[in-house]
């Protein structure tokens, strides 16, 4: 058998809970983040694939339900999390529970309104913003839109597109 020439390690692994068919309750679900942060592996959670608006009413998937989260979080620290198309159903919530529990990150693909995520910058450190699209759901020039008309500095801006999601995939299983 010819191996391969490159040595290319896997930076992490994007779970759809509601769709694989367990709830974060599920012990499965904690055994995962236990495993992810051992491996070192950053885990990707989408909490939605579609705004539900979309879908058909006798087919419709609810999104996760977050509630746990944190203190699954914090019983391993060393967890690196990326909510995926949470804003629909954080709306309203603190977020700070969930970004204070660990290292947990918040894309933006999912936010919306004028100046959203200038907004989100405000309730969340920017340093756990990740640049998302949702591409090819979503046009990719919606989210680079949403980010020209954030208003947000320059350095805030670099840190969104590029800076943060170098720490999160530079850091070593800790």
């Amino acid at each position: 058998m010819r191996r391969c020439a490159v040595d290319y390690k896997m930076p992490g692994i994007r779970i759809h809970p509601n769709y694989h068919g367990y709830e974060l309750t599920d012990p499965v679900f904690a055994d995962l983040l236990n495993q992810a942060a051992a491996s070192g592996l950053i885990v990707q959670l989408v909490v939605s694939m579609e705004d539900i608006r979309t879908q058909h009413p006798l087919m419709r998937m609810p999104p996760v339900d977050l509630t746990p989260l944190p203190q699954l979080i914090q019983r391993e620290p060393s967890t690196r999390l990326a909510l995926l198309n949470w804003s629909p159903f954080l709306r309203g919530r603190p977020l700070q529970p969930y970004a204070e529990a660990g290292q947990v990150y918040f894309e933006i693909a999912t936010v919306e309104g004028i100046e959203g995520i200038a907004r989100l910058a405000e309730h969340l450190s920017p340093e756990r913003i990740l640049f998302g699209s949702h591409f090819p759901f979503f046009h990719l020039q919606a989210a680079l839109f949403k980010m020209q008309e954030s208003g947000l500095p320059d350095k805030t801006k670099s840190l969104l597109f590029e800076t943060n999601a170098r720490r999160l995939l530079a850091r070593k299983n800790q």
